[in-house]
């Protein structure tokens, strides 16, 4: 695997598609295992400078519900939510996503945003290795201008350099 393939890509597709790929030296079933399996999760989803992942819930089904939520020291909370549109095992995870900004306003079993982001997430083995490919279909070329120039990128390279130390001590 070339050192570069340790990179988080980006392309733009249409006006409101930003598309991610990132290989892991691991076999798919693992790195998928670790998007989904909030023990797993846990241990590599880190979150804003400061903050925990605290709460990582999930039903991992079509039409099934999760919430992630973040805390500081502080108890200040954020997070995202959604429900799981296309599972896959260990193949594909699709979901939408909103976020939770305001905690004492925020209901999980409130009505999702109609302008929610719509991602997916496939896994695909190439040799020993696999490629993630993140899709993101964001509401207008404005949030996705926003979520791209607020270190959407950033975040995930860091969150998936946490990734790679777990894939090495998965137990």
């Amino acid at each position: 695997m070339k050192t570069d393939q340790k990179e988080v890509k980006v392309e733009l597709r249409g006006e409101t598609e930003a598309v991610f790929t990132r290989y892991f030296a691991a076999p798919r079933e693992l790195v998928f295992d670790c998007h989904t399996k909030p023990e797993l999760m846990r241990r590599w989803l880190i979150g804003p400078e400061g903050m925990v992942l605290e709460t990582c819930e999930q039903d991992l089904k079509v039409g099934g519900k999760y919430l992630y939520l973040y805390a500081d020291a502080k108890g200040n909370k954020s997070g995202v939510y959604g429900k799981f549109l296309e599972v896959l095992v260990p193949e594909k995870v699709a979901n939408t996503e909103n976020y939770v900004m305001d905690i004492s306003t925020f209901h999980p079993n409130g009505p999702e945003d109609p302008n929610a982001t719509v991602e997916s997430r496939t896994f695909t083995t190439e040799g020993n290795a696999t490629l993630l490919t993140h899709v993101c279909r964001y509401a207008s070329a404005e949030v996705r201008k926003m979520m791209l120039e607020g270190g959407a990128c950033e975040g995930m390279s860091e969150c998936y350099l946490e990734l790679d130390r777990l894939l090495l001590k998965p137990t």
